[in-house]
């Protein structure tokens, strides 16, 4: 397929304008490493909500989330939607928290909360996996998603060329080239913005090819026919939740219970961490990280997936069974969009993917010199030179990124792969913010632990006696996984050295976490406990969650011919959202006040 005039104009111009805000934010951004890394602090909930969806919104995301479709249908996507669980509990336990501490990159905790040379390696090494390894594999499948979907759309077949290189390798080079000058330039003050604009691009693209998906196939009606003839059974493709099953028998029905009962909450995400954090560092204080948090939370979950999985499930309609269900999104994108309107969808993508580069590759670069080279190997340089390396760091992460990406074959593996990796670890993440008694080797055994396990079910993988069995593979060996590491981490908190009163109380003063598990040192610190109740914040909990999970299957269910469940579950989200409202109203309005006096 070849591009044709009004593709290339709208490419051209959505294009001019990312790298023109890039341009004008450069400035700003190099006044200092805080600007470059958290814009200062200065931002209000509805950006730093929406930069967290659109760097969730990547290029890789769609075509997992169709392709897991035809995996076995919608219920597939438990995979992530189970996240939400951990989201809400982070927009009321963890983001003030995160806030509060005042930090640059969710590594810089670990000093904070623990001491010793324990929490010396500890950062050392989590700056250095989160930031280098990970992310690097973060980058590359998102760059190998945006390789499949231009090498799709363009039509280009196996060992095409483009001005004398391989297709695959020109589009990574060129997408290389995109990702790096633009974060380089604009730091996170760049990247937020573009966010706001590229959120829009992404959600308007997909929601169009949705609509135009719906209406070339006929409705839900003529999807529903092609199905059966298509090789699909239309009742499993349409399920948002499993048939129940046998709970000790593996099966999708035990896989879904895993999910929402264990994976979620053993996720090294759980409490916000990551990239993710890096926004709540950004907002202006902790009321603006509240709201941002719960914006992100319901349009992450509620309103993205239904366009991708409309346009997956016609594919899979138009197109029968494929060698990879990931293509189905970009086979859809060539097949419907005429010209113009296909270019606007492929820049929808183009936005999808910088959101996230962007975002990866600022993270990583704050790790690397807030967390590596400031702190441990090159120190009481000057910002301007720590403003050098940082843009360095990205060039460097970013060759790094699109290396791998040639390695990168089934995107939802390396979602998994990392799932499976840090098994456990969201355990440690939740106690370490409620119980003082938690110490940096407990995070240390419990990395630990998850990699030694991960290790042990790739090699039983690839023996014949374990060859396909359940237990080796996402999400049973991450449960497995989970309940071996727990108790590793606890009963080694409990044989080392607690961290010093001193640092602990430093810690409280400054964050003031809640709970019983600080009563030891809250009264050393001789501070009164925050107001608030455990019962309201586990009234505020469950509210988000009924506004969450109505929303999205209510939803569902109003596309997919189910009007009656559908309205009732929207109208049960509306009376969870008011009640959210109530409970909230007025609870954070004077947060920042309280943090001045605090200090």
């Amino acid at each position: 397929m070849i591009l044709s005039a009004p593709d290339i104009v709208v490419l051209s111009l959505y294009l001019m304008i990312v790298f023109g805000i890039g341009v004008a934010m450069s400035r700003r951004a190099s006044r200092s490493t805080e600007e470059f890394f958290v814009s200062g602090r200065s931002l209000p909930w509805w950006i730093v909500g929406t930069s967290m969806v659109a760097t969730t919104f990547a290029a890789d995301t769609p075509l997992v989330v169709s392709g897991l479709v035809a995996q076995g249908g919608i219920f597939r996507n438990w995979m992530w939607w189970n996240w939400a669980f951990g989201a809400v509990l982070t927009v009321f336990l963890f983001a003030p928290l995160w806030n509060r501490a005042r930090i640059t990159t969710d590594a810089e905790l670990i000093e904070l909360r623990y001491d010793g040379k324990p929490a010396r390696g500890l950062r050392f090494y989590r700056a250095a996996w989160f930031g280098i390894f990970q992310n690097v594999l973060v980058i590359a499948w998102v760059m190998r998603a945006m390789a499949k979907i231009i090498i799709v759309v363009m039509g280009w077949e196996d060992g095409a060329t483009v001005l004398g290189m391989d297709a695959g390798v020109f589009t990574v080079l060129a997408l290389f080239v995109i990702a790096v000058t633009y974060t380089a330039l604009s730091g996170l003050w760049g990247v937020v913005v573009t966010d706001v604009l590229q959120f829009a691009m992404a959600m308007g693209g997909s929601i169009y090819l949705a609509v135009a998906t719906w209406s070339r196939l006929g409705g839900l009606d003529g999807i529903l026919s092609r199905l059966p003839a298509s090789g699909f059974d239309a009742v499993e493709v349409l399920r948002m939740l499993p048939a129940p099953d046998k709970l000790l028998a593996a099966n999708p029905f035990t896989e879904f219970m895993l999910l929402i009962l264990v994976v979620w909450w053993a996720s090294y995400q759980v409490d916000g961490g990551g990239y993710i954090s890096q926004r709540l560092f950004a907002a202006k204080d902790e009321r603006h990280s509240v709201f941002a948090y719960l914006w992100f939370c319901v349009a992450h979950i509620c309103l993205r997936p239904w366009p991708w999985i409309i346009v997956g499930i016609g594919g899979m309609a138009l197109f029968g069974r494929v060698g990879d269900s990931e293509t189905y999104y970009p086979m859809m994108m060539k097949e419907i969009l005429p010209p113009g309107l296909f270019g606007l969808v492929l820049a929808s993508f183009f936005a999808a993917f910088m959101s996230t580069i962007d975002t990866q590759l600022n993270w990583g670069s704050s790790l690397v010199v807030n967390d590596i080279l400031r702190r441990f190997l090159w120190k009481g340089k000057s910002d301007r030179s720590y403003m050098l390396s940082a843009r360095l760091s990205v060039i460097g992460l970013a060759v790094l990124g699109a290396l791998a990406s040639f390695a990168v074959s089934d995107i939802s593996f390396a979602w998994k792969l990392i799932i499976s990796i840090t098994a456990g670890i969201g355990s440690v993440y939740i106690a370490r913010w409620y119980w003082w008694r938690v110490n940096a080797w407990s995070e240390i055994s419990a990395m630990v632990t998850a990699g030694v396990c991960t290790l042990v079910f790739a090699i039983m993988a690839s023996t014949e006696r374990f060859a396909g069995s359940p237990v080796t593979q996402f999400p049973y060996s991450t449960v497995i996984t989970f309940f071996i590491v727990v108790p590793v981490w606890i009963t080694t908190t409990m044989l080392t050295r607690p961290v010093g009163d001193d640092r602990l109380i430093d810690f409280y003063r400054r964050v003031r976490p809640g709970g019983r598990g600080w009563k030891r040192i809250r009264e050393a610190a001789d501070v009164e406990a925050l107001p608030g109740t455990a019962l309201r914040t586990a009234a505020k909990i469950v509210s988000g969650i009924v506004l969450v999970f109505s929303t999205l299957i209510g939803t569902g269910s109003l596309i997919l011919g189910a009007p009656v469940r559908g309205i009732i579950l929207i109208g049960l989200a509306a009376a969870a959202g008011a009640g959210l409202f109530l409970l909230m109203r007025g609870e954070l309005k004077h947060s920042g006040e309280r943090r001045v006096l605090d200090k």
